[in-house]
């Protein structure tokens, strides 16, 4: 099911690349280990048909979700400026979100950089631990297990966020 999360905010707010350079900035800070897995895919900009064809050919895939981070399942997210008013979302991005869902993978919208470090959290909690050869030590794992044990026991509802199956 295709989550969305919405503060219900509408007026000024910033572009959906401040957002998104926030989003990174605060995973970068609270959460190192993940934004280590957590990518953007550009796949946007001004191309030539010939650059398109190119790119098209190595693999660039349209629609795909502004946040990506490795993890089982994986989490993608269309990021989009905090006033929902003043986003659009394009067919490719919905189709793209409602295949990754059929998969299995936490596919979600969030309007704005904070409802998009909400669906990350809601993400941690079920996300399977990163371990083995991988990112955490031991000791790391256990901390991680105990901080996603303590967000079950914490987490507040937040006010207005709606989930919706295969609409957006």
């Amino acid at each position: 099911m295709i989550k969305t999360y919405d503060s219900n905010y509408r007026g000024p707010c910033p572009v959906e690349a401040a957002e998104q350079t926030t989003f990174f900035n605060q995973l970068r800070i609270l959460y190192p280990h993940w934004a280590a897995l957590a990518f953007h895919p550009r796949n946007e900009g001004a191309l030539t048909q010939a650059q398109v064809r190119r790119h098209k050919a190595e693999g660039m895939l349209t629609g795909v979700s502004d946040v990506v981070i490795v993890g089982t399942p994986p989490f993608l997210c269309e990021l989009k400026r905090r006033d929902k008013a003043k986003s659009r979302l394009a067919k490719k991005q919905i189709d793209f979100l409602n295949n990754a869902d059929a998969v299995g993978a936490f596919a979600c919208v969030a309007y704005g950089h904070e409802c998009a470090l909400e669906a990350f959290r809601e993400w941690l909690q079920i996300v399977t631990p990163m371990t083995g050869n991988g990112l955490l030590s031991s000791s790391e794992k256990s901390l991680q297990l105990t901080a996603i044990k303590l967000l079950k026991n914490t987490r507040k509802p937040t006010a207005k966020r709606k989930t919706e199956k295969n609409a957006i």
